[in-house]
């Protein structure tokens, strides 16, 4: 071991930190950790031009799509109207954006959303999410709620290249809704976010996530942002995390021939 790394390791016990070094302006994190990165290296003829961010809330993930994937168009959808003026705003100006006041699930109708807690990014669609009922005092709101694959007929979108689900709990029912899409590998790359154990009732089970869209020929890609119970219980085991699916197609596509 050379001097340089014998430093590093003495600097990474002492601040409690992992260093990973940067080359050429390009970081070197290992798999798992940032998923353009990942994209980037393991999917080389992959290109975003459609994205989809269902759950959008003011647009903070929206942000970093623009800048991930400079040349694609994001289709922002945000049910809850406080959010959307908010969403609207924060992105007004910016011809790579289309914003829509919507949910998504299972099935067209309409939904209550329930505004419960501080913060909006953890209002979740009644009846999606696996939360107990809820107290009669907690504020809802009416929303419209499509399907996936209905919104992509209606607007002529024959592929998405990244779909982006964050709706606390329903994210298994707005795949549920885009089975067309699924079935046909419309859909190149979907991050969910899931339970990881069974004490989270707020998430769908990995497991269930997992399953729904092996059959449609979707498998894991990685795991990020992974969060444990300690803010919330102070138990050690991880709580949620975000999974990063990708098709069997883009698979293929990408597929390294091996001589």
């Amino acid at each position: 071991m050379n001097l340089k790394s014998i430093t590093k390791q003495l600097v990474e016990q002492i601040i409690s930190t992992q260093i990973y070094h940067t080359y050429l302006h390009r970081s070197s994190l290992p798999h798992g950790v940032d998923p353009f990165q990942d994209i980037a290296t393991s999917l080389p003829r992959y290109r975003a031009d459609i994205v989809f961010d269902i759950g959008a809330n003011i647009g903070q993930s929206s942000k970093v799509y623009l800048d991930k994937f400079p040349n694609s168009h994001i289709y922002c959808f945000e049910p809850v109207s406080d959010t959307f003026r908010q969403l609207q705003n924060n992105l007004k100006d910016n011809k790579q954006v289309d914003c829509y006041q919507l949910a998504f699930g299972s099935a067209k109708g309409r939904g209550k959303m329930v505004l419960q807690g501080d913060y909006s990014d953890m209002f979740f669609l009644l009846n999606q999410s696996k939360e107990p009922s809820i107290d009669s005092t907690v504020l809802t709101e009416s929303v419209d709620v499509v399907t996936l694959d209905e919104f992509c007929q209606t607007e002529g979108i024959d592929r998405v290249s990244y779909l982006k689900i964050d709706t606390e709990g329903g994210d298994l029912e707005v795949l549920k809704g885009a089975v067309n899409m699924l079935t046909e590998q419309r859909i190149d790359c979907l991050q969910v976010e899931a339970s990881m154990n069974p004490s989270n009732q707020r998430h769908v089970p990995l497991e269930l996530i997992k399953e729904f869209l092996e059959s449609h020929k979707y498998f894991l890609f990685g795991i990020y942002e992974q969060v444990s119970e300690e803010w919330l219980n102070g138990k050690p085991n991880l709580r949620w995390a975000n999974l990063l699916f990708i098709s069997h197609h883009i698979i293929q596509m990408n597929k390294v021939e091996v001589n």
